[in-house]
């Protein structure tokens, strides 16, 4: 997956330390992937299972499993505007309000 982060979403993102993770997941049984994904989960770092793969962009571990990936046609690029996290690629917005939570 190639995956990009502004500077914007980069900087709302500097509390995530090296011993968490950013998890990227949505709900694979809906048919509209725009409004599935409302917030993306800081977690602590964990070993990674067999369906899922990480990349590591600007210091930072994002985690994700396949149906996330070819969701969003494997590539994806993560903004941050007007205090919402803002996931789209070469295509189009996916979605322009996604919160974040640390667990």
């Amino acid at each position: 997956m190639e995956l990009t982060v502004t500077n914007n979403a980069n900087k709302a993102l500097k509390q995530v330390g090296n011993d968490k993770m950013v998890q990227l997941s949505f709900d694979k049984g809906s048919c509209d992937i725009v409004n599935t994904i409302y917030e993306i989960l800081v977690i602590p770092r964990r070993t990674v299972s067999p369906i899922e793969k990480t990349i590591t962009v600007n210091n930072i571990d994002f985690l994700f499993d396949e149906s996330f990936e070819e969701a969003y046609d494997h590539q994806l690029v993560i903004d941050y505007v007007g205090g919402f996290f803002v996931f789209k690629n070469k295509n189009q917005i996916f979605n322009n309000r996604v919160g974040i939570k640390f667990v």
